[in-house]
């Protein structure tokens, strides 16, 4: 018979390794989307989301194909609102990545 480890609280959970720089990267990423949804305009404001920075540059991810059309539309504005972010000052490109799934 398999005995089940007891469930421990994970709020304070700190791993070591790739893993936990992967955490560490996933919560500065929800705080940066959290800040970035404050400043968007309202059309975009639900439906786009950073999802990467690499080399100066922030991927912003959407599900929506009309929202895909609009923001690349307005990508200096995008980039304008997005060196508002203190995190992402350096960011000199922005692309814009549909969702299909």
């Amino acid at each position: 018979m398999c005995q089940y480890k007891t469930i421990t609280n994970l709020a304070n959970f700190v791993p070591n390794g790739r893993l936990g720089q992967l955490f560490t990267k996933a919560k500065s990423y929800n705080q940066i989307n959290i800040e970035l949804n404050k400043i968007l305009p309202n059309k975009l404001k639900p439906f786009i989301k950073l999802c990467l920075i690499k080399d100066n540059t922030a991927t912003l991810i959407t599900n929506n194909h009309a929202i895909y059309f609009r923001a690349e539309k307005q990508i200096v504005k995008l980039l304008e609102i997005l060196i508002q972010i203190p995190a992402l000052e350096s960011i000199t490109h922005v692309e814009i990545k549909i969702n299909i799934n």
